[in-house]
């Protein structure tokens, strides 16, 4: 158990010096400045997430953009977590349950206001039962999120990458440019983590490929995988920490 906590400790300690050494701009803006902008006007951007969440007219799109990429320094920032969240609104959508999707989607809006999946099920639920306006409100603020990264690159090699906040806004772009992915792989450019897709337009036949394409889509990941992987890390590294110290306990009663 100790050689586990010293393991997930190194991992941990390898995130955080890599994040530190690595710098990029986001739409010419330093990452490492966004950060600094978060930590010191942390009120400033509550207030941009308030304004999103309940007045998304009067916010601007340098102002959502800042929104969008500043949520990942926020303390609601769980990226894999958030996923498996949505994932789960989905899977109404799939058993037809379109007032589930709403009440339960609703719900997650207030941990995560800046996911664009989750936009996207309100808009279709809210369409699926016939209410049309609601629909066109929440499919608006799907578009004018999803814009963010989509406009952030052109995904076509590692410098002109998209930068994603959470990997499922990948799969919404490339649905949005009318694409399936044929594989998936992580590479590393200038110590900078990409998901690198091969892909190739929707087909509506389901016939097995022959030639592999050779098209690829490059996705930028360093948020979800340094900054939401440390602290998704840290937790399992807590979590290690309370079960070591618990079996010690034990341990010491026996004896």
């Amino acid at each position: 158990m100790k050689k586990l906590i010293i393991t997930i400790f190194i991992f941990c300690l390898s995130l955080i010096l890599n994040a530190q050494k690595t710098n990029f701009n986001i739409y010419g803006l330093p990452v490492d400045t966004l950060k600094s902008m978060v930590q010191k006007h942390p009120k400033y951007f509550e207030h941009l997430k308030n304004l999103w969440l309940n007045n998304p007219e009067k916010i601007k799109e340098d102002e959502l953009m800042l929104l969008y990429y500043g949520s990942v320094f926020m303390k609601y920032y769980e990226p894999v977590k958030e996923d498996k969240s949505v994932e789960q609104i989905a899977k109404f959508t799939g058993e037809l349950d379109y007032q589930k999707v709403i009440n339960e989607g609703k719900k997650l809006l207030e941990m995560y206001p800046l996911n664009s999946r989750l936009y996207m099920l309100l808009g279709y639920a809210y369409k699926k039962i016939g209410e049309r306006q609601k629909s066109k409100y929440y499919y608006k603020k799907y578009g004018d999120l999803l814009r963010i990264p989509l406009y952030s690159g052109n995904g076509k090699n590692f410098i002109k990458a998209f930068i994603v906040r959470i990997i499922s806004d990948e799969y919404l772009i490339l649905n949005q440019k009318n694409l399936e992915m044929i594989r998936q792989e992580v590479r590393y450019h200038d110590k900078m983590p990409y998901d690198v897709l091969l892909i190739k337009p929707v087909s509506k036949d389901n016939k097995r490929i022959k030639v592999l394409p050779k098209e690829k889509l490059y996705f930028n990941v360093y948020l979800p995988y340094f900054i939401g992987g440390h602290k998704t890390y840290k937790m399992v590294q807590e979590d290690a920490k309370r079960k070591y110290k618990f079996n010690k306990k034990i341990a010491k009663k026996k004896h």
